[in-house]
């Protein structure tokens, strides 16, 4: 994972607030993708919306660690995870 990467957020993904957790929902055309829905940890939650086409994954990974007081290895491990998984589902784009 190259740490000078910089993603956005898809489009067409909207993500909701229902009972204090953040639900992902990919919408094709006038369709949900029920099937890929992503229900967002904390932790989760908080590369999403820094996810913006500014922020590089350095300075994601340097939010976790402050945020969450984890040590960078762990925060570097957790996002490579994360961002592969909303590259995987087709939830991101590479700006850089």
């Amino acid at each position: 994972m190259a740490l000078d990467t910089v993603y956005r957020r898809q489009p067409d993904v909207v993500g909701r607030q229902i009972l204090g957790e953040t639900l992902l929902v990919p919408i094709r055309g006038e369709l949900a993708d029920l099937q890929r829905i992503f229900a967002l940890n904390p932790v989760a939650q908080h590369i999403w919306t820094q996810l913006d086409g500014e922020h590089d994954l350095a300075a994601l990974r340097d939010g976790l660690v402050a945020a969450f007081e984890v040590e960078p290895a762990q925060a570097d491990a957790d996002l490579a995870e994360f961002v592969a998984q909303l590259r995987a589902a087709g939830l991101i784009a590479e700006v850089s």
